[in-house]
């Protein structure tokens, strides 16, 4: 079994730029990133929503007190 290698010279790697590792390392590098954002936008979101749907203490608190057939909360 033979594997074709294949050589780059630095004269052509330095006329190309880059070489075929550093462009998946950039892809690698730009995917982490992408991700890091979705990531932080999801956990955000989360947030909101929780604190959206989180009752407030102070109010849940008052309510304790007050009697429900003679007042609302609203």
């Amino acid at each position: 079994m033979t594997k074709n290698i294949k050589i780059i010279k630095r004269s052509e790697r330095d006329a190309t730029g880059k070489t075929a590792d550093s462009k998946r390392i950039a892809d690698n590098a730009s995917a982490r990133q992408a991700t890091r954002d979705i990531t932080g936008h999801l956990t955000t979101w989360i947030k909101e929503f929780q604190q959206r749907h989180t009752p407030d203490p102070r109010r849940a608190f008052a309510g304790l007190f007050v009697d429900p057939a003679t007042s609302s909360l609203d």
